[in-house]
């Protein structure tokens, strides 16, 4: 009896498709919280450090 090896060739390597959906994750996370934060006010305020910081502020109190 002949043994056929099945080899899987895929069109996109394994590892390029884990960092694609990283990069599609974190960018719909950005995207997500400058939506968010636009209905309070100016969507880039998102990237400030300030920001950051006064919503640690009101988390601990």
């Amino acid at each position: 009896m002949k043994e056929t090896s099945k080899i899987v060739h895929r069109k996109i390597p394994m590892i390029v498709r884990i960092l694609l959906y990283l990069y599609i994750a974190i960018l719909l996370v950005v995207i997500g919280l400058m939506i968010g934060y636009g209905i309070l006010g100016n969507p880039f305020e998102v990237f400030r450090i300030e920001t950051w910081q006064h919503i640690k502020d009101l988390m601990r109190g």
